[in-house]
């Protein structure tokens, strides 16, 4: 690890480097942070402020050749940062864009109903912590979605090409040569107050033909309409079991009981209460329970296909943790269904 540089008298924000997988240098605040750089690049320190601060906020790599520089402060000072940033209008703040989506290309609700994350094409310089609202064209016309960038940029490698949601062979193949972008979903609503005619009431011009930037009063409109993270705190990838010998066994959850999009249409449907036990979390431990609720999957894993898209009303159900870990778990070698642990529940 480099010597650490000596600093200036400033609010302690401290900020880790890391090269590639590497730390390489732990920062006192981001003057010597930038004061770091400069010198390990032989260039001046005003130029990596921005990239500095883009990078611990929202988690933006820096890349110089073929080196990936990561920036991280500790998570209360990022999130104090970029609240800071958003409210002034800082340039450094994330953007917020409004993109269109062609139904008769790509069924991006199936997508969304399947995938956790979305490889999107990249229009425009998407980074990390950017907001995009899509637009659904074709016989939608209403803005549905609000995601959010988690990958500016999607290594070659790593690109999901989710073939079975499009519907223009052509264009699937067309999009094999694209460059991408990974979305994860935070929040959908499907209202008549989000149609091409109001967007155009509150300063839309023309047509939405491809990414535009927000800002103004369109983009307070729309934005005022999306209130939720749909995937914060409520999509464990393990639920745990019982305590056995002081140790917490854990059970893989599927995608389609954390998948966002299928969660809140099960809920929307079923309500927020356990199906099975009655339990309701707000209820129970008031503004900290509210929303609060895990999904099963009814469907076992081994008779799904590749092709499968789950029905939220009838594939999932809304389920307490404990109910929740009992269904995952085998008694002589057979998993109990919903209906079964029903039974025994009511017959204790």
């Amino acid at each position: 690890m480099n010597k650490r540089i000596k600093g200036e008298n400033s609010i302690a924000s401290p900020i880790s480097i890391y090269k590639n997988t590497d730390l390489l240098f732990e920062a006192k605040n981001i003057q010597e942070a930038a004061r770091f750089l400069a010198e390990h690049f032989n260039s001046s320190k005003y130029k990596y402020y921005d990239h500095i601060e883009r990078g611990y906020v929202y988690y933006i790599p820096y890349y110089h050749g073929e080196d990936e520089y990561r920036f991280v402060a500790p998570k209360e000072i990022a999130l104090n940062r970029r609240k800071e940033l958003e409210e002034r209008g800082h340039k450094n703040a994330r953007r917020i864009w409004l993109m269109p989506a062609n139904p008769y290309d790509y069924d991006v609700e199936g997508a969304f109903s399947y995938y956790d994350t979305i490889d999107w094409k990249r229009s425009f310089n998407y980074e990390n912590g950017d907001i995009l609202f899509i637009y659904v064209s074709g016989n939608v016309r209403k803005v549905r979605y609000k995601v959010e960038v988690i990958e500016g940029i999607v290594k070659e490698n790593d690109i999901i090409y989710d073939k079975q949601f499009w519907l223009d062979e052509e264009k699937f193949k067309k999009s094999e040569e694209y460059d991408y972008t990974r979305i994860r979903l935070l929040d959908e609503i499907d209202t008549p107050e989000l149609s091409l005619t109001k967007l155009r009431e509150y300063g839309l011009k023309g047509n939405i033909q491809g990414s535009m930037k927000l800002n103004g009063e369109l983009r307070d409109y729309i934005m005022s309409f999306f209130e939720h993270d749909l995937t914060e705190g409520y999509y464990p990838e393990e639920v745990s079991e019982a305590l056995e010998e002081g140790k917490r066994k854990t059970i893989n959850v599927n995608i389609y009981e954390r998948n966002p999009l299928a969660r809140k249409q099960c809920i929307d449907y079923y309500g927020i209460q356990c199906q099975i036990c009655d339990f309701n979390f707000e209820k129970k431990y008031g503004e900290v329970g509210k929303d609060f609720i895990h999904v099963h999957h009814i469907v076992p894993l081994h008779e799904i296909q590749g092709d499968y898209k789950v029905d939220p009303k009838k594939d999932l159900i809304p389920v307490c943790p404990n109910c929740h870990a009992m269904l995952h778990r085998k008694e002589n070698g057979v998993y109990l269904s919903v209906g079964q642990l029903r039974e025994r529940i009511k017959n204790l």
